[in-house]
């Protein structure tokens, strides 16, 4: 019977895979694949909505460069195509290892979805209210600013400083 003795076998004489810390306790391996993900599943929706966001911005970035090559006047269209390919190929892994595989990229979007169950989001008709809100001040906030306009204009031309006539064309006495 194997008691944390170090020696790798199991009850069945067996050599384990990974090496056994305590009665029972089997260490999982730290590296896996090049392709697995840190803490998967976890920050999922950040993680998909920001690789999206970098997946159009790489997309552009590939098609930038093959209208580039098309107006350079390639000649041969497999160096046009594949150049654009190879940058999309490379722009593509070097996300999935900073989206998927940094430690802090990924703890920071843990921590950024958690937050974001957290937040207490408006509903529709706090939303709307607020909204009418802001419309009715802006409105209000314009039509006093417009008076404030023409009370000065009235003052500076009855005072001299103005000379163009300008309440006249605008309530009725222009020419």
């Amino acid at each position: 019977m194997n008691k944390s003795s170090g020696t790798g076998h199991g009850d069945d004489g067996k050599r384990q895979a990974s090496s056994t810390t305590s009665v029972g306790a089997v260490k999982r391996p730290t590296g896996g694949t090049a392709l697995h993900l840190y803490k998967a599943g976890q920050g999922a929706y950040v993680r998909w909505v920001t690789a999206a966001a970098v997946g159009i911005v790489v997309c552009g970035i590939a098609n930038f460069l093959y209208e580039q090559l098309a107006r350079v006047g390639s000649d041969l269209l497999w160096v046009q195509v594949f150049i654009p390919v190879i940058i999309l190929l490379i722009l593509g892994y070097v996300t999935f290892k900073f989206l998927g595989q940094n430690k802090s990229v990924v703890d920071f979007m843990i921590a950024t979805e958690g937050e974001m169950k957290k937040v207490n989001w408006s509903t529709r008709r706090e939303v709307l209210g607020a909204t009418k809100v802001v419309i009715a001040t802006v409105l209000a906030l314009g039509a006093t600013l417009f008076a404030a306009n023409i009370l000065f204009m009235f003052v500076f031309e009855s005072i001299g400083v103005l000379k163009i006539g300008m309440l006249s064309r605008m309530f009725g006495g222009g020419e």
